[in-house]
């Protein structure tokens, strides 16, 4: 017996104005094995599809009041109409009337009289392909819901993100501030300022983490817009140096610096961040023993171009566009640095200096080690 899915007897709805021509297909299809609905004419045709929603419509052409072609027309405006098949049933050979029954939505036709095997061959094909358009819709309506259900998971998940982020930074400045201030403190023995160093270190790092995720959030929605002011370039990257130096010199490590008497027009604090991401970059990655080495310079077009150089492991070729996406680590690294790493802050610097209308790149720096290299236009050269 002819089945759906789930295991419904398919229903054919027969509209013919000819009580035999209603007989002879109602009883082909009933030994078939399909349900079969009945209607004399267009109007009680349409009345019977919105009641009983059938599998397959066998409809004629020719009917006093309304023909097989404006009723097909109707039946394809209804909601589940346009997804039922139709075979026009008439005894027209003409080639426009072929035409107009497939303008108005036929799927295919059968010719008087009825022939059951010609019928049986057309009502199977068009059902089966019908199970399988149902099929597919259901697939992609089932995948449509799960990508909906995905996508507002994942809004969720990153407006939490967000919310923790942004309330972290509050209780990490606090943290900065009363550590900075301790640290100037002539009182304490030098294990404790040691132990403080660390602190402040590991709340630098984590504030700069934070601030790197919150930039990257505005620039995603699209409100990560520099404000731009006279900086003098080589007090900022002079004071970055300094402050690293005691960290660089703790892992024996050298930090050098070369920079001309440079004034941009950029957002000083994203400017900053961007050669402090940099600059602590080089020293998680350069061995006891090497050397870092900062340089800031006027380019041919007007540009300053800022670099920073290390001697460690290297950047292979096909990481070089890679690095500077969220997340990105190099695998040899990722452990070792499992909890200082999260691959944000190349991200951050390529979002800093694309902020600025300039770009980042890392260029290799022989016999061993990296380049990255930062260009911003300058509007006051």
């Amino acid at each position: 017996m002819p089945t759906d899915s789930s295991t419904r007897v398919q229903r054919i709805l027969v509209i013919d104005d000819n009580i035999q021509n209603r007989q002879v297909a109602e009883g082909h299809l009933v030994a078939a094995g399909y349900a079969v609905v009945l209607a004399e004419g267009g109007e009680q045709g349409i009345v019977a599809f919105k009641e009983k929603t059938p599998d397959l419509v066998i409809l004629d052409i020719l009917m006093p009041g309304l023909d097989g072609f404006e009723t097909c027309k109707r039946l394809k405006l209804l909601p589940d109409g346009r997804s039922v098949p139709v075979v026009f049933l008439t005894a027209l050979g003409d080639l426009g009337s072929s035409h107009k029954a497939m303008e108005s939505g036929a799927d295919d036709f059968l010719t008087k009289p009825i022939n059951r095997t010609e019928l049986l061959i057309r009502v199977r094909s068009l059902l089966w392909v019908k199970r399988l358009h149902d099929e597919l819709s259901q697939g992609y309506d089932l995948i449509r819901s799960q990508r909906d259900a995905l996508l507002q998971a994942q809004r969720q998940k990153e407006e939490l993100s967000a919310l923790v982020v942004h309330d972290l930074k509050n209780p990490l400045t606090a943290i900065l501030a009363n550590a900075r201030y301790l640290a100037g403190q002539e009182y304490l023995e030098e294990d404790d300022r040691a132990a403080l160093r660390d602190v402040l270190g590991a709340a630098q790092s984590m504030h700069r983490m934070v601030m790197n995720l919150l930039d990257i959030s505005r620039s995603e929605d699209g409100t990560l817009v520099p404000r731009l002011v006279e900086v003098d370039l080589r007090a900022l990257i002079e004071e970055i140096c300094r402050v690293a130096t005691k960290r660089a010199e703790e892992l024996k490590l050298s930090l050098k610096r070369n920079v001309g008497i440079l004034t941009i027009r950029a957002d000083k604090e994203l400017l900053q961040r961007l050669v402090e991401n940099l600059v602590d970059n080089s020293i998680k990655y350069t061995p006891a023993g090497g050397s870092i080495h900062v340089q800031a310079q006027g380019a041919a077009d007007g540009s300053v171009e800022i670099r920073v150089t290390d001697e460690g492991h290297g950047v292979p070729q096909e990481y070089r566009e890679k690095i500077f996406e969220r997340y990105v680590q190099l695998d040899r690294d990722a452990e070792a640095h499992a909890w200082t790493s999260r691959g944000l802050g190349l991200a951050f610097c390529r979002l800093a200096a694309e902020a600025h209308g300039g770009r980042i790149w890392v260029e290799e720096n022989k016999p061993k080690g990296s380049t990255f290299c930062v260009r911003i236009p300058n509007v006051l050269s």
